[in-house]
């Protein structure tokens, strides 16, 4: 076995996800090595939610730029055919697709249907995929092989899931030796996925909480009278964190809800 080996495409269309996160973008970066660059038949999508780091964003282009590879920009729509190719410029950045699919929905995602994942993401993209003529496709995802809790990642009608950097061996150290030998990086304090995840743990949201205290994105989507991302209104979890922020500063001082890679700051992939 090579060292390409467990990068080589496989046969047929291959859909390349693209969190914005480490993880995902070390994937491509080894998919691109091993096959020198990626045929047509590889594309390689970034599902923007509108909730992302703007910091994530350019992240993506300098991605896109530096590795000169084509990277197809996607997010929800409301409206037939329920997605819209954007790029870096015109990509969401206030969270309106997130806001269009919980009035659409008529429902606020939380942790027991995360449809947030679902339709901003997973879906958005395939329905792409499909409207270019893909009717059936491997689909990677960024997941490592130290996250044992994450590799039973069941196929879907028209997607074969495919996990490299478990075959290979990948773990997080390796990533972030390799991103700190790059000319490039996410800054340092970006998190990967969305800003205020109900995922997260106390001790991020209330970092977040500190970084930017105006962003109400969950308050104003909860009043829209579809459910709350939490057990208990977003205003009492501010009020919380605000109040005790200090006190979960350690990581061991909350519990995780459910297994999910945003609430490690990895991939979130339904």
């Amino acid at each position: 076995m090579t060292e390409r080996y467990p990068f080589n495409l496989p046969d047929g269309n291959v859909h390349v996800t693209l969190s914005g996160g480490h993880s995902s973008a070390y994937l491509l970066y080894r998919l691109l090595q091993a096959n020198g660059g990626l045929p047509d038949r590889a594309r390689v999508v970034f599902a923007n939610t509108g909730r992302e780091d703007p910091r994530t964003l350019d992240f993506v282009q300098q991605i896109g730029q530096r590795w000169s590879v084509p990277i197809t920009w996607v997010q929800y729509s409301p409206n037939k055919p329920w997605f819209e190719i954007v790029n870096h410029n015109s990509a969401a950045r206030a969270g309106e697709p997130f806001e269009e699919m919980i009035k659409h929905k008529r429902f606020t995602p939380n942790g027991g249907k995360r449809i947030c994942t679902e339709q901003l993401k997973v879906r958005a993209a395939r329905r792409m995929l499909v409207a270019c003529g893909w009717t059936t496709w491997t689909k990677t995802l960024g997941i490592r092989a130290d996250e044992p809790h994450r590799h039973e990642q069941e196929d879907q009608p028209r997607e074969k899931i495919w996990l490299p950097l478990v075959a290979a061996g990948v773990t997080k150290v390796m990533v972030l030796d390799f991103w700190r030998a790059q000319p490039f990086n996410l800054p340092a304090g970006v998190d990967s996925n969305c800003r205020l995840c109900f995922q997260f743990g106390f001790p991020q949201l209330a970092r977040q909480m500190r970084e930017d205290p105006y962003d109400d994105f969950p308050e104003r989507m909860e009043r829209l009278g579809f459910g709350t991302f939490l057990q208990r209104p977003w205003s009492e979890i501010r009020d919380l964190l605000s109040a005790q922020g200090e006190l979960f500063d350690d990581r061991s001082a909350w519990e995780r809800r459910k297994i999910c890679g945003a609430a490690d700051n990895e991939e979130c992939a339904a």
